[in-house]
């Protein structure tokens, strides 16, 4: 083929582009056209002809109005379209595309809104435009995706596959993937932004209409000047919030994980607003602020806020783990911490971190020969920043006690300007960020540890709560007793409950009450089944145990034959929440550091049985139990309660 050729086969492939590119904009032109049409038709019709709201009123001269509003938003959103050059196919290599869509319909109606507040005698019904802006922007995100997806199946047919014009949604997701990691960050940070002004101002209107105008404690007096005030304090207090939110880091996307004391700043936060509140109100008394209004403003944001990011979070993490974005991660350092932080990343966070593996000099890879081997080694620390690239590395944890502190400072400053997360494990896993503090004293970093523990006013509040809780939780489930017990003794012959030497505080002996879920005699017969026996360290279990009886097999997968453990909890042996009470000869087995789990009370649930119950190893059951009697809380505790019941209803890893 000669040079006359491959210039006759590039021209006929262009005039194809074109022609494709011309068409796809035709296409997209036209649907956008019938979409917004039929966004405005659905939305008048929505709000002045169903029986959902009243009659129109004369006053909105429907018609004629309707028509010019619904000119104007179209030939707004149109050109906003061909400005953001939405009718190409380079949308499809822009990572910003799909939220590039909103955009026009926003501004469209935003100018009409504008409009009809500059000028006199231009009404239009809020709840018109409230539903137009659902509809336009449903349908045009719709119709949008589902032409780029039938315009890339249409090419492959045609055998123009390999004319790279035209993305799907995922590939427009991997554009946004390779952006660099600040960019994400300023993006997340916009978003958390506007959700805020958003549930705000949600916040804020609920809180006036339940005062002012719901219920029995609706009043309305003129001296509170309701719709000019309110309406405007309630703007400038959405701007003090969000200053405040930035302060306290809020959106700052690396420091929003959990163990970070993210919720409880948000609540800081808002409680700070409504004292700004409180002072304006004292200040200016030309306005006074209704105390109800305040109460409800302050319980309405803390819920909505809080629910909202907990919300988008759980999203966000639901999308990075469903387009595979989570977090490419390295660990320096090789040794026992390392693996330990390998381990705990790939089990329990949140983002669903990739550990892409582990970096260390040359020489200590070396030096350790065999035992690095048992290691996914990535590279040397010496090639650290052509492996950053390389890789697409987006977070590195130094294993600091691998290394003495002059290594860390040459690693820090090797790392410096580079557009990657940071992280330097600080030695210990057993303390949560809750107890800890940083602060320096002479110039010197320290970190301070809260005096914590099972002693003096906190460990009265908690047998106050295993009381409480227990009196009621025996109450309510006896009838639960009633139908299990009549169920045990109609499947198998043997007495109903079953009781268990176990150890509590201090290794002291104590009966555990329990409904039988085997047949009788089965404890005779461990020695038979050892070799059978699925679990590490000193436990003894079997998935599919042949002592357990058909009822009992139920009972066990959602954790009904633990319910008679009240009775203990109510007699002082057991706690609600704590570490899981170990048989005797278990308590033989314990290493000297597994032995401090029976500093406490042992409990019912626990950490371990909210963190995959019987599918850890022993040694992870006795760390999560050790972290628990280090940061004990009641909020601690209230959490792993509300934990278990999901963890209980859906049966998760009982056995």
């Amino acid at each position: 083929m000669n040079l006359n050729d491959n210039k006759i086969i590039e021209k006929g492939i262009n005039k194809i582009k074109r022609s494709i590119t011309i068409w796809h904009g035709v296409i997209l032109f036209l649907s956008d056209s019938a979409v917004i049409a039929l966004s405005l038709f659905l939305a008048y019709y929505l709000r002045f002809y169903t029986n959902f709201f009243n009659p129109a009123v004369q006053s909105y001269n429907l018609d004629k109005s309707y028509m010019i509003y619904s000119a104007i938003i179209f030939t707004g959103i149109i050109f906003i379209y061909f400005i953001l050059k939405l009718y190409s196919f380079s949308i499809y290599r822009d990572a910003f595309y799909y939220p590039k869509i909103f955009i026009p319909p926003i501004f469209g109606i935003l100018a009409v809104f504008l409009i009809g507040r500059l000028y006199k005698g231009f009404f239009f019904s809020r709840s018109w435009i409230l539903f137009l802006l659902i509809f336009s922007i449903t349908f045009l995100y719709i119709t949008r995706y589902a032409i780029g997806r039938m315009t890339k199946n249409f090419l492959k047919q045609k055998g123009y596959s390999n004319i790279a014009i035209i993305w799907n949604y995922d590939d427009n997701i991997a554009a946004f993937k390779s952006l660099r990691k600040k960019t994400q960050k300023v993006i997340y940070g916009i978003f958390l932004l506007f959700s805020d002004v958003v549930l705000l101002a949600i916040s804020y209107y609920l809180a006036y209409f339940i005062r002012f105008k719901f219920g029995t404690i609706a009043e309305l007096y003129e001296r509170y000047y309701v719709e000019e005030n309110y309406i405007f304090y309630s703007i400038v207090f959405i701007i003090i919030s969000i200053v405040v939110f930035a302060l306290y880091n809020l959106y700052d996307r690396d420091r929003i994980y959990r163990g970070s004391g993210y919720y409880s700043r948000l609540i800081k936060v808002i409680f700070i607003n409504i004292i700004l509140i409180m002072l304006t109100g004292y200040i200016f008394e030309a306005f006074t602020f209704s105390r109800i209004w305040l109460l409800l403003l302050a319980a309405l944001s803390m819920v909505i806020i809080i629910a909202g990011r907990f919300l988008i979070e759980f999203i966000t993490q639901k999308i990075i783990s469903s387009f595979k974005a989570s977090p490419r991660t390295v660990i320096i350092g090789i040794g026992e911490n390392a693996r330990r932080i390998e381990d705990s990343l790939m089990k329990y966070s949140p983002e669903g971190d990739v550990i892409l593996g582990h970096i260390d000099t040359r020489e200590r890879l070396k030096k350790y020969g065999k035992y690095s081997s048992s290691f996914n080694i990535v590279g040397y620390l010496e090639d650290i920043k052509s492996l950053i690239a390389g890789h697409n590395i987006h977070r590195i944890i130094i294993a600091g006690p691998e290394f003495k502190y002059f290594e860390t400072l040459e690693i820090l400053e090797k790392l410096k300007g580079l557009d990657v997360t940071v992280l330097i494990f600080p030695g210990f896993f057993e303390f949560s960020m809750r107890r800890l503090s940083v602060r320096e004293i002479g110039g010197v970093p320290l970190m301070q540890v809260a005096n914590i523990g099972f002693f003096g006013f906190n460990l009265f509040l908690k047998n106050l709560i295993d009381y409480l809780l227990g009196i009621i939780i025996f109450i309510f489930f006896i009838p639960v007793y009633l139908i299990i017990g009549a169920a045990i003794k109609l499947d198998s012959r043997g007495p109903v409950f079953y009781k268990q030497e176990r150890f509590t505080k201090d290794c002291r002996l104590f009966y555990m009450y329990k409904f039988r879920s085997m047949h009788i005699g089965s404890d005779k017969k461990i020695e038979e089944l050892k070799a059978y026996n699925e679990a590490d360290g000193p436990l003894f279990k079997i998935k599919k145990d042949p002592r357990i009886t058909r009822v009992g097999r139920f009972i066990r997968r959602f954790s009904i034959d633990e319910l008679p453990q009240i009775i203990n909890v109510l007699r002082g042996e057991l706690s609600l929440v704590g570490p899981r009470p170990p048989l005797p000869d278990e308590v033989e087995k314990y290493d000297e550091w597994e032995k401090k789990r029976m500093n406490v009370k042992q409990g019912i649930t626990g950490l371990w049985q909210i963190s995959g119950r019987s599918e850890l190893s022993f040694e992870e059951m006795a760390r999560l139990d050790l972290y628990y009697i280090q940061n004990w809380s009641i909020e601690l505790d209230i959490k792993i309660i509300l934990r278990t019941i999901p963890t209980v209803i859906f049966g998760k890893g009982a056995y």
